[in-house]
Formats: structure tokens, C-alpha cells, sequence
């Protein structure tokens, strides 16, 4: 074998081998070679494109679908005016008809007299880089969708304490213009001085801490300075930032204006209703504790997800991603429900406090519907201790006349509380029917948990109610009562130890008072 001849066989074995597509083009756009990757990622045989004109079989359609013109094509470009031309803005087309975006590049082939002799065109699939890049800006918009609309104050500042980002809640606070904090030294502009009007040495300040020690500085009642030189009672926390190698190049600084918290907890204090206030806000904080549970977990899953998926992403692996943005889906909207009903419950704190507690509100409710928002709720939490939902025959029942409202607290109260005494593998079944003769609905909640002793369960639905759980109230079953009586319902409750436990509810089909013509 001569030596050309084994040159040309190390060329024939290095074209089939290669990943790429690779074609060779004539003066007329007609392919003079096809290596097997070329043929395969457009769904072509080798026999279908050799001898055939290029532009009409896989580049004849524009991604908006209008018609491509040969005269437009960049890639015949090559062999029209020499030069070498590159992109990754194109879409090929396939055999049957589907299409893909492409990055080429489209080289002249100059004979030995430097003629123009046509093209070497290789290119490659993109589809895994687009939608990389596409779930890297939905997750950009979507971290500047949430830092434009918190209602804390969020600023990043750099290694010395210049303001790099500021979000719009925090320059209203503070009576700026972004434009007048970014790239300006933070200390100076609004935590120059204390309480007490002395000046606040800026080595003092513990939001600094965080990018001189990388530690997290937590403050309750700090003095923020607005523009016009007046001052606020803040709630802040300093959290280090750090780069991919780990070093230190600034902080994250999120506060809120507590001024009206404190006044209202003044206010509190002299009330005349203070014991009507501290049992609403008993009860409401035991709430807010509980819905908060799913929200912190929610949110370190989240975290966890986001330092996982760039990685991956990195490695084009669209089906990892897809999973890790529907995750991040899930989570996001788990938090912003959970946050809508902490914001629910908080405009009741402040309700209470003007010493009006809202009455009880009765509308066409569909039971089915609660159901589905308490297990959404709760349902990363539920996920995350590894125990499952069940919903049973809750479809068919009819609408009740209730407050939706306090039927859904009730709910996520008896779900949230069974959830840690459930072991994982373990469930959670909410099913229904109805009693046409007492015109009742009833609802029975039961779980595979631990079960409860006697001494536990004689005590439920009272002031003096036991919780089991790490940091428990025993508030949630009182809770329960509570919203059933203003119904005029009942429940009552069976449990075994070691077997589980069953929350028999029943509520009036109509509001309290209410009959049937």
C-alpha cells in the first residue's frame, strides 16, 4: 500500500469516526462526501445526500419558518467568497421534517493552483446548549423577579462595602434612588451614627463583619439612616458571599423596617384587650410556625438544587435539567402559597391589635379544593420525611357553606402535626362522604404514625394540650376545636400507639342557623 493510499485511509477512518457532522461541497452545493455522523443526525442514509444539492435537503427553511434562499445561505458562502464562516444562530432540518439548532463552520477548499474547489462544512447539534442556556436565563429572570419584588430590603456590597446591588424595597426605605447607592459606600450613607447620636465607627459595624470575618451577622434592632436624615428601627442579617473557589468578595445585606412593630408591640402592652390579643397571637404564631416548616425546608432543597444544576448544566445533560427546573418549579411555588398565607395571617396580628378580630366568613366551599392546597402546602415537607398523600372520595362531595379560610387552617394543622410522627414510607390519607340524614359532611384524616398515648389524647383539643413533637405547642389541636365550633361541627379522635392515628371531622353542610327550604 503506498504512502497516499494509507493517508487516505487515516482520513476515511478519522471522518467516520468523528463526532461532528462533516460534509464536503461542490461549486454547486452538492455533497462530494458524508461522514456517518452527518447523515445520522439529519436522518439521512449516506446514498440520500452524495451527489444531491445541500441547501434544499437540510437547510431550506429558516427557524421562523420562512423560506431560506440558497443566495442568503452563509454556508455556501465559503466556496462564493473564500472565507471561512462560522455560526451557531442556525436551524438544519432533518429527513422527516424536524428540525434542530446547529454550530457550523463552512471552509473554502482551494486546489493546488489556490481555485476555489467548494466547501468542507462541519457542524454540530445544540439542542442540550440551548435549553442549558434557556434554564440558566429562566432562573436568572427569575432570581431578578425576586429580588425586584421582596418587601425586604436586599443590598450586595463588595470587599469594601460599596453597594454592587440594591433592590427597589430597599431604596425606598431608605428615601434614595438606586442610582444613588450603586457603587457608593453603604456605612456612610445610612448607618453612620447610633441610637444614641454618637458617630458609628465604620470597623465597628457587624454588617461589615460579615466580609471581614465571613461569618453571619444577625442584628433585631439596628439604626437605619434615610436620605432625608431621619431614622428607622431594623431587623438585618449580613450574610457572607463568596466565589466559586470559595474566597470572600462581599456581603448580602436583607432588612426590614420594624419601626411599626414596635410600636404596635407599645401599643400591645397597654392594651385593654390584652388577653383576647395574646390569644390570637398564640394561636396565629403557632400557624405562622407551622407553615414556615415546609418554607425553610423548601428553600435549602431549592438551594441545594441550584449548586447541583449548574454542574450539570455544564455537561449538556437536557434531561437532568429539565428534572432540576421542574424541581425548582415545584419549590418556588410552594413558597410563594405558603408566603401569601403568612402574609394572611400577619394582617390578622395587626388586626387584633386594633382590638378587631375578624368574624367568621361562610361561602360555597368545595372540600376537595382546601384539601389540594393544604397537600400542596405541605407537600416538600411531606416529600422530604418520606411520607405520601392520599386523597380519597373527596371529588363527589358537595359544596358546604364554611369559612375556607379557617377549614383550611384547621386541615393543615392536623396534617402538619401528623407529618413528623409519621416514619418515613409511611402515609397520610384524607377521605370523605357525606351524611344525608344529619346533613353533615365528615372528613377523616389518618396516618401511620406512632399513635398517641391516653394521657396525649385526653388532653387534645384543649388549653392544656401535650405536643410530642421537637418545639411544640400543643396550640394546633386547640386550634382545630376552635374552627369546628364556630361551625357548630365536631371531631373527635382514635388512635392506637404504634398503629396510627384517625381525626374524625364532621361540618354542617350549611352555615350555622341555616336550613334547607
Amino acid at each position: 500500500m503506498t504512502v497516499l493510499n494509507t493517508q487516505e485511509l487515516s482520513n476515511e477512518l478519522i471522518l467516520n469516526a468523528a463526532g461532528e457532522g462533516i460534509f464536503g461541497l461542490d461549486l454547486e452545493g452538492r455533497h462530494t462526501f458524508v461522514n456517518p455522523a452527518a447523515a445520522r443526525m439529519l436522518g439521512f442514509e449516506l446514498k440520500e445526500l452524495l451527489g444531491l444539492p445541500s441547501h434544499p435537503l437540510w437547510h431550506h427553511t429558516k427557524h421562523n419558518g420562512e423560506h431560506y434562499s440558497p443566495e442568503e445561505c452563509p454556508i455556501y458562502g465559503a466556496y462564493k467568497d473564500g472565507r471561512i464562516h462560522h455560526g451557531d444562530d442556525e436551524v438544519f432540518w432533518r429527513k422527516d421534517g424536524t428540525s434542530f439548532p446547529t454550530e457550523y463552520t463552512s471552509t473554502p477548499i482551494f486546489d493546488d493552483d489556490e481555485r476555489l474547489m467548494g466547501a468542507v462544512v462541519t457542524f454540530r447539534d445544540i439542542s442540550a446548549r440551548r435549553e442549558a442556556e434557556e434554564t440558566i436565563s429562566d432562573l436568572r429572570r427569575q432570581n431578578e423577579y425576586v429580588l425586584q419584588s421582596a418587601g425586604e430590603g436586599i443590598f450586595g456590597l463588595d470587599l469594601e462595602g460599596c453597594h454592587t446591588f440594591v433592590n427597589p424595597a430597599a431604596a425606598k426605605m431608605l428615601n434614595y434612588e438606586i442610582h444613588e447607592l450603586l457603587g457608593q459606600p453603604s456605612h456612610t450613607l445610612w448607618h453612620h451614627t447610633k441610637d444614641n447620636g454618637t458617630p458609628f465607627p465604620q470597623e465597628e459595624c457587624p454588617i461589615y463583619g460579615a466580609y471581614k470575618d465571613g461569618l453571619v451577622h444577625v442584628g433585631e434592632d439596628e439604626l437605619f439612616w434615610r436620605k432625608d436624615g431621619s431614622s428607622f428601627s431594623a431587623q438585618y442579617c449580613s450574610t457572607p458571599m463568596r466565589n466559586a473557589q470559595g474566597h470572600l468578595i462581599g456581603a448580602v445585606v436583607t432588612f426590614q423596617d420594624i419601626s411599626e412593630r414596635k410600636r404596635l408591640a407599645a401599643e400591645l402592652l397597654e392594651a385593654a384587650k390584652m388577653a383576647e390579643v395574646t390569644r390570637v397571637l398564640g394561636n396565629v404564631g403557632h400557624d405562622i410556625k407551622n407553615m414556615l416548616m415546609p418554607v425553610l425546608t423548601g428553600t435549602s432543597l431549592l438551594d441545594d438544587e441550584l449548586k447541583d444544576i449548574f454542574p450539570l448544566l455544564a455537561q449538556a445533560d437536557s434531561e437532568v435539567a429539565r428534572k432540576s427546573e421542574a424541581t425548582c418549579t415545584e419549590l418556588t411555588q410552594m413558597i410563594e402559597h405558603n408566603a401569601r398565607r403568612i402574609h394572611g395571617q400577619v394582617r390578622e396580628i395587626a388586626d387584633a391589635v386594633k382590638g378587631v378580630t375578624s368574624k367568621p366568613y361562610f361561602v360555597s366551599c368545595q372540600i376537595s379544593k382546601i384539601v389540594e392546597g393544604v397537600v400542596k402546602s405541605l407537600h416538600v415537607l411531606a416529600k422530604e420525611k418520606g411520607v405520601a398523600f392520599y386523597r380519597k372520595d373527596l371529588d363527589t362531595l358537595p359544596l358546604i357553606q364554611a369559612d375556607e379560610k379557617r377549614v383550611f387552617t384547621a386541615l393543615y394543622n392536623l396534617v402538619s402535626n401528623a407529618i413528623p410522627e409519621v416514619p418515613h414510607g409511611g402515609s397520610i390519607t384524607i377521605s370523605g362522604r357525606t351524611n344525608t340524614e344529619l346533613q353533615m359532611l365528615e372528613l377523616v384524616v389518618t396516618d401511620t404514625g406512632k399513635g398517641m398515648p391516653p394521657e396525649v389524647r385526653e388532653r387534645l383539643f384543649t388549653t392544656n394540650a401535650i405536643s410530642t413533637k421537637a418545639g411544640g405547642t400543643g396550640l394546633g389541636t386547640k386550634i382545630v376545636k376552635d374552627v369546628l365550633d364556630v361551625h357548630q361541627g365536631s371531631i373527635r379522635v382514635e388512635s392506637e400507639v404504634g398503629v396510627g392515628t384517625s381525626f374524625n371531622i364532621s361540618l354542617p353542610l350549611n352555615r350555622p342557623g341555616q336550613h334547607d327550604p
